[in-house]
C-alpha cells in the first residue's frame, strides 16, 4: 500500500510539472524591424520566428521598453494558426539589461587593466636588469689588477645601461600614471551609471492554438514614448540670383532602452500622444461671484460632476508628455514622401542606427531649391544692419512644419533663423541674415529738432535723415521701414510734416520706403514730424 502511494506521489508530480513546462510562455526571438517616428513617441515594430505545437500555447515577447502604451499593442503573424489573445505585462524579477554605455564601459575599464599589468611587468623587469648591473659593478678581483683602459670601458658601458634603464622606468612610470587616471575616471562613471534604478522590462503574451506543428513569423508593434524627432532646416543661397536651397532635416532622439539598428526610419508628422478627441463645448453657466467657502466647494463639487470621458482623455494624455568636388549622397536622395488625410511621413530607405542614448541624430529628409525672390529690409530704428530676405511663393506643397534654420549665404554660415509655416499668407518670408555691402544710417537733426511752448501747450519738433548705401555691384531692391508716433489721447496731437514719398499706414504710423538703388548708389529719406502736448504734461520721444 504505501509503495502504491508512493507511487502514485511521483506520478503526479511528475504531471504537474510536465503541464507547468507546457504553461510557461516559450520565448519568441526577435528584432526591431521597423520604427515609426512621431513628432512625440515611435511606433517600434519587432519579428521573430518560432516552431509551434499543435495545440493551445503561449508566446512572449522579451525584454521590451517599460514605458509602452499598451493600448497601442498590436500582433500579426504568417503561418497556419491562430492569435487568440494579446495582453502585456511588466516583469519586475527580469530588470532592464545593461546598457551599451556600461558594457562599453566596462570594454574599455578591462583593456586599461591589462595594459596596467604590462607596465607594472615592465617596472619588475626594469628594476631587475639595474639590480644586476648594481651587483656586478666590480671588476677583476682581489689579488689581480686592472688596467685603466678596461676601468673607463666599463664604466662607460655601466652608465649607458643605468641611464637607459632610468629613462624606460620613468616612461614606462608615466604611461602607468596616464592608465591609472583614466580608470578612475571610468570607475567613477561606471559606479554613477550602476547606481540608477533599475527599470522593470515590458512583455507581450501572445496566445496561440495551432492545427498542427508549424512554423510561425510574428510582429509585435507599440508605441515607445520616450523617443520624437524634431524639424530644423539648412538654407543655403549661393548669390541673389540663384534659387534657395532648402534641407529638410529630422533631429531623432530615444531613450527607450533598446537601441534601433540598422533599420529604415520612418518619419511622421503626427502625434498620437495627443488626444484625438474632438473637444466638447460645454454650457458656460454665469452667476454672480461670491467669495465664500460654501460657494467654492458647491463650484467645485458640480465642476466635478461635470467632467467628461474626454476631458478625462486630455488628462491622461498630458501624462505620456514630455524633444566642392561631387556631392555626397545623404539620406534626403534615398526618401519617399507618403500623404495621408491627417499625417505626412517621410520613408527613408537608408539603414540607420540610433542608439538609446537620449542624444539627437540629424537625418536629412528632403532637399528643395526653391525659387525666391530676394530682397533687403533694413529697420534702422532697432538694427543697424540690413537683412537679406528670401519669398517664396508656392511652400504650402513642401510638407514643411515649423523650425530652427541654420542660415549659409556664399557657402558660409550666417547664423540662426526660424521658419514659421503656421502662417496664413501664400508667399513665406526667409531671413537669410545680414548683408554687410548695404548699409544704412539714422542721424537725428539737431536744427529741427526743438521745443515751441504757446499757451498751455508745447510744441516738439523731431526730423531724421535715413541714408542708404549700395556697396554691391549688382543692383538691390531695399525696403526701409520707420516710424511716426500714434496719439492714443485726444490731448496728445502729432502732426506729419515730411516723409520723402513712403507709404504711410495711418492707424499704425508705420513708414515703408521700396528703394531700387544701382551699383554704389545712395539715397537719403528724410522724417519730420511734430508732436503737441499740454506743458504739464510729458511724452517720451525719440
Amino acid at each position: 500500500m504505501k509503495k502504491l502511494l508512493c507511487f502514485t506521489l511521483i506520478a503526479h508530480f511528475i504531471l504537474s510539472n510536465t503541464l507547468s513546462a507546457q504553461q510557461q510562455p516559450a520565448a519568441i526571438p526577435s528584432a526591431i524591424s521597423g520604427v515609426t517616428v512621431f513628432l512625440k513617441g515611435a511606433e517600434v515594430q519587432r519579428t521573430g520566428s518560432v516552431i509551434l505545437k499543435e495545440g493551445a500555447q503561449q508566446l512572449i515577447f522579451e525584454n521590451l521598453p517599460q514605458r509602452i502604451n499598451p493600448q497601442s499593442i498590436q500582433v500579426s503573424g504568417v503561418g497556419k494558426f491562430t492569435i487568440l489573445g494579446v495582453s502585456h505585462h511588466l516583469n519586475h524579477l527580469q530588470p532592464a539589461g545593461k546598457t551599451k554605455e556600461v558594457a562599453a564601459l566596462e570594454d574599455s575599464l578591462r583593456v586599461l587593466n591589462e595594459n596596467m599589468a604590462q607596465q607594472e611587468a615592465e617596472l619588475g623587469v626594469i628594476r631587475e636588469e639595474q639590480e644586476m648591473l648594481k651587483a656586478n659593478r666590480y671588476i677583476g678581483g682581489a689579488n689581480t689588477g686592472v688596467r685603466l683602459l678596461e676601468i673607463k670601458s666599463f664604466a662607460d658601458y655601466f652608465g649607458a645601461q643605468l641611464n637607459a634603464l632610468s629613462k624606460r622606468m620613468v616612461r614606462t612610470q608615466a604611461g602607468l600614471q596616464t592608465l591609472k587616471k583614466a580608470a578612475e575616471r571610468i570607475e567613477k562613471q561606471l559606479k554613477e551609471l550602476q547606481q540608477r534604478p533599475q527599470t522593470p522590462t515590458s512583455e507581450i503574451v501572445v496566445d496561440i492554438t495551432a492545427p498542427a506543428a508549424t512554423k510561425a513569423t510574428l510582429t509585435a508593434s507599440y508605441l515607445a514614448y520616450d523617443a520624437g524627432w524634431t524639424p530644423a532646416y539648412d538654407l543655403r543661397s549661393a548669390e541673389v540670383h540663384q534659387p534657395v536651397k532648402l534641407i529638410y532635416k529630422a533631429y531623432v532622439y530615444q531613450s527607450t532602452g533598446e537601441a534601433w539598428t540598422a533599420v529604415n526610419p520612418v518619419f511622421s508628422t503626427g502625434n498620437p500622444t495627443l488626444n484625438q478627441a474632438k473637444p466638447i463645448l460645454m454650457p458656460w453657466y454665469l452667476s454672480f461671484y461670491e467669495p465664500n467657502d460654501a460657494v467654492v466647494v458647491g463650484y467645485g463639487t458640480a465642476r466635478q460632476k461635470a467632467v467628461t470621458g474626454v476631458e478625462k482623455l486630455q488628462a491622461e494624455a498630458l501624462t505620456f508628455s514630455k524633444a566642392v568636388a561631387a556631392d555626397a549622397q545623404t539620406a534626403a536622395g534615398f526618401t519617399r514622401v507618403s500623404e495621408s488625410q491627417t499625417n505626412v511621413e517621410f520613408i527613408v530607405d537608408v539603414p540607420y542606427t540610433i542608439a538609446s542614448d537620449g542624444r539627437e541624430h540629424a537625418v536629412e529628409l528632403a532637399t528643395y531649391a526653391l525659387p525666391a525672390k530676394y530682397e533687403y529690409h533694413a529697420v534702422r530704428k532697432l538694427e543697424k544692419d540690413v537683412f537679406l530676405i528670401a519669398k517664396v511663393t508656392d511652400w504650402e506643397s513642401l510638407n514643411l512644419l515649423s523650425g530652427q534654420a541654420s542660415l549659409f549665404f556664399e557657402d558660409k554660415y550666417v547664423g540662426k533663423s526660424y521658419i514659421e509655416t503656421r502662417q496664413t499668407d501664400d508667399t513665406l518670408t526667409l531671413s537669410l541674415g545680414r548683408d554687410k555691402n548695404i548699409t544704412i544710417t539714422r542721424v537725428r537733426k539737431k536744427d529741427f529738432s526743438e521745443k515751441q511752448f504757446l499757451g498751455n501747450n508745447v510744441t516738439e519738433t523731431r526730423e531724421w535723415e535715413l541714408t542708404v548705401h549700395n556697396k554691391k555691384k549688382q543692383p538691390a531692391i531695399v525696403t526701409v521701414e520707420d516710424q511716426v508716433p500714434v496719439s492714443t489721447d485726444k490731448e496728445i496731437k502729432v502732426e506729419t510734416l515730411e516723409i520723402s514719398g513712403a507709404q504711410h499706414d495711418y492707424p499704425t504710423g508705420k513708414l515703408t520706403w521700396r528703394l531700387e538703388l544701382k551699383p554704389s548708389e545712395s539715397r537719403s529719406m528724410t522724417l519730420k514730424y511734430t508732436v503737441r502736448r499740454p506743458k504739464n504734461r510729458k511724452v517720451v520721444l525719440e
